[in-house]
Protein backbone atom coordinates (compact mmCIF):
# COMPACT_ATOMS: atom_id res chain seq x y z
CA UNK A 1 0.00 0.00 0.00
CA UNK A 2 1.39 2.88 -1.14
CA UNK A 3 1.10 6.16 1.60
CA UNK A 4 1.53 10.43 1.40
CA UNK A 5 5.07 9.83 2.29
CA UNK A 6 5.49 7.71 -0.90
CA UNK A 7 4.24 10.78 -2.95
CA UNK A 8 4.42 14.23 -1.14
CA UNK A 9 6.88 16.69 -2.10
CA UNK A 10 9.65 17.31 0.54
CA UNK A 11 11.64 19.98 -1.56
CA UNK A 12 9.35 22.58 -0.09
CA UNK A 13 9.31 26.40 -0.57
CA UNK A 14 8.36 27.79 2.97
CA UNK A 15 8.05 31.43 4.76
CA UNK A 16 8.17 32.19 8.56
CA UNK A 17 5.02 34.34 9.97
CA UNK A 18 6.93 37.43 9.83
CA UNK A 19 8.13 37.64 6.30
CA UNK A 20 6.33 40.15 4.15
CA UNK A 21 3.37 39.41 1.79
CA UNK A 22 5.95 40.74 -0.73
CA UNK A 23 8.24 38.28 0.13
CA UNK A 24 5.62 35.46 0.16
CA UNK A 25 4.49 36.93 -3.68
CA UNK A 26 8.27 36.99 -4.87
CA UNK A 27 8.69 33.04 -3.81
CA UNK A 28 5.82 32.08 -5.36
CA UNK A 29 6.28 33.58 -8.77
CA UNK A 30 9.99 32.32 -8.55
CA UNK A 31 9.32 28.62 -7.60
CA UNK A 32 5.76 28.63 -10.01
CA UNK A 33 3.86 27.49 -6.54
CA UNK A 34 0.34 28.32 -5.55
CA UNK A 35 0.72 27.00 -2.38
CA UNK A 36 3.36 28.27 0.32
CA UNK A 37 3.45 26.82 4.06
CA UNK A 38 3.98 29.28 6.85
CA UNK A 39 5.79 28.04 9.63
CA UNK A 40 7.15 28.98 12.76
CA UNK A 41 10.77 28.90 13.95
CA UNK A 42 10.50 25.40 14.98
CA UNK A 43 9.46 24.15 11.64
CA UNK A 44 6.13 23.98 13.12
CA UNK A 45 2.92 24.20 9.60
CA UNK A 46 1.09 27.37 11.33
CA UNK A 47 -1.29 28.22 8.07
CA UNK A 48 -0.85 28.64 4.61
CA UNK A 49 -0.81 31.54 2.12
CA UNK A 50 -2.55 30.34 -1.06
CA UNK A 51 -2.55 32.00 -4.48
CA UNK A 52 -6.51 32.73 -4.29
CA UNK A 53 -5.58 34.46 -0.53
CA UNK A 54 -2.63 36.71 -1.69
CA UNK A 55 -4.70 38.14 -4.70
CA UNK A 56 -7.59 38.92 -2.51
CA UNK A 57 -5.53 40.46 -0.31
CA UNK A 58 -4.31 42.56 -3.07
CA UNK A 59 -7.22 43.40 -4.06
CA UNK A 60 -8.26 44.83 -1.04
CA UNK A 61 -5.02 46.94 -0.71
CA UNK A 62 -5.50 48.49 -4.01
CA UNK A 63 -8.94 49.34 -3.39
CA UNK A 64 -8.10 50.99 0.19
CA UNK A 65 -4.45 52.88 -1.01
CA UNK A 66 -4.69 52.40 -4.85
CA UNK A 67 -1.87 50.61 -7.18
CA UNK A 68 0.89 53.18 -6.54
CA UNK A 69 1.13 51.90 -2.77
CA UNK A 70 0.67 48.29 -3.70
CA UNK A 71 4.26 47.46 -3.32
CA UNK A 72 5.04 49.20 -0.09
CA UNK A 73 1.93 47.95 1.62
CA UNK A 74 3.14 44.58 0.50
CA UNK A 75 6.24 44.98 2.12
CA UNK A 76 4.61 46.33 5.15
CA UNK A 77 2.26 43.25 5.41
CA UNK A 78 3.40 39.89 7.39
CA UNK A 79 2.00 37.20 5.94
CA UNK A 80 0.12 36.31 9.05
CA UNK A 81 -1.78 38.77 8.79
CA UNK A 82 -3.19 36.82 5.08
CA UNK A 83 -2.82 33.55 5.42
CA UNK A 84 -5.67 30.97 6.33
CA UNK A 85 -4.75 29.70 9.83
CA UNK A 86 -7.42 27.00 10.00
CA UNK A 87 -6.07 24.23 7.94
CA UNK A 88 -5.80 20.63 7.29
CA UNK A 89 -2.82 18.71 7.49
CA UNK A 90 -2.49 14.84 6.94
CA UNK A 91 0.25 12.36 8.37
CA UNK A 92 2.41 11.28 6.03
CA UNK A 93 1.40 7.28 6.94
CA UNK A 94 -2.26 7.82 5.45
CA UNK A 95 -2.66 5.54 2.19
CA UNK A 96 -2.84 7.41 -0.78
CA UNK A 97 -6.64 6.29 -1.38
CA UNK A 98 -7.74 8.27 1.60
CA UNK A 99 -5.62 11.22 0.77
CA UNK A 100 -7.18 10.86 -3.31
CA UNK A 101 -10.72 10.38 -1.78
CA UNK A 102 -10.35 13.28 0.47
CA UNK A 103 -8.86 15.51 -2.55
CA UNK A 104 -12.11 14.40 -4.76
CA UNK A 105 -14.42 15.50 -2.21
CA UNK A 106 -12.96 18.46 -1.25
CA UNK A 107 -11.62 21.33 -3.41
CA UNK A 108 -8.41 22.00 -1.51
CA UNK A 109 -5.06 22.74 -3.69
CA UNK A 110 -2.85 21.05 -0.89
CA UNK A 111 -2.62 19.91 2.20
CA UNK A 112 0.45 20.12 4.59
CA UNK A 113 2.29 16.75 5.71
CA UNK A 114 2.59 16.90 9.49
CA UNK A 115 4.21 14.52 12.32
CA UNK A 116 4.50 15.67 15.91
CA UNK A 117 3.82 19.08 14.74
CA UNK A 118 6.70 18.92 12.24
CA UNK A 119 6.00 19.89 8.26
CA UNK A 120 7.58 17.13 6.73
CA UNK A 121 5.97 17.86 3.21
CA UNK A 122 2.81 18.43 1.33
CA UNK A 123 0.61 16.73 -0.70
CA UNK A 124 -1.32 18.53 -4.04
CA UNK A 125 -3.54 17.10 -6.56
CA UNK A 126 -0.80 17.60 -8.86
CA UNK A 127 1.31 15.00 -7.34
CA UNK A 128 -1.81 12.44 -7.95
CA UNK A 129 -2.26 13.46 -11.84
CA UNK A 130 1.99 12.77 -11.95
CA UNK A 131 1.61 9.38 -10.39
CA UNK A 132 -0.97 8.29 -12.94
CA UNK A 133 0.83 9.93 -15.75
CA UNK A 134 3.79 7.69 -14.54
CA UNK A 135 1.46 4.89 -14.54
CA UNK A 136 0.05 5.22 -17.59
CA UNK A 137 3.64 5.16 -19.55
CA UNK A 138 4.57 2.15 -17.30
CA UNK A 139 1.69 0.24 -19.31
CA UNK A 140 2.41 1.35 -22.51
Amino acid sequence: MMTVADLMVTNLATLEENCSLAEAKELMSEKNIRNLPIVNQSGECIGMLTQREYLRYAFYLVSQFGTQQLAKKEEQTPVSKVMNKDILTIDPGVSLDTAAEFFIENKYGSLPVVKDSKLLGILTPVDFVKLAHKMLLEQA
